[in-house]
């Protein structure tokens, strides 16, 4: 899960305990800091204790994605719209990177 473009605290928070219950294999953010603090804390409920969290700078995503897709991995940009498909519907690709835009105004 790769949320490296996201910057709000809860946010990430809630994106923490999602992806340890979905099973990612880990989770990118732009600041791996923020994992220290009491905020992020009190919404992960611990969840980054038992997830991978790395740091990928946003200035960096570019590069990281073209490595990871080099690397066999599918690029998969989620939003929601009207005619969104229900992650539980998708059929996903063994090797993917979910990649979630900024709040308003989404993938650049």
């Amino acid at each position: 899960m790769c949320a490296s473009l996201i910057d709000k605290i809860p946010n990430l928070a809630g994106l923490a305990r999602t992806s340890e219950i979905m099973n990612a294999s880990s989770l990118l953010i732009n600041n791996a800091a923020v994992c220290a603090n009491d905020e992020f804390k009190g919404i992960s409920v611990t969840s980054e204790k038992w997830l991978p969290i790395y740091e990928v700078k946003e200035k960096d995503l570019l590069n990281y994605l073209a490595y990871q897709k080099s690397n066999g991995y599918k690029i998969l940009g989620l939003e929601q719209t009207a005619n969104s498909k229900m992650l539980h519907e998708f059929d996903f690709p063994s090797k993917v990177i979910l990649l979630l835009g900024k709040e308003k105004e989404g993938i650049p």
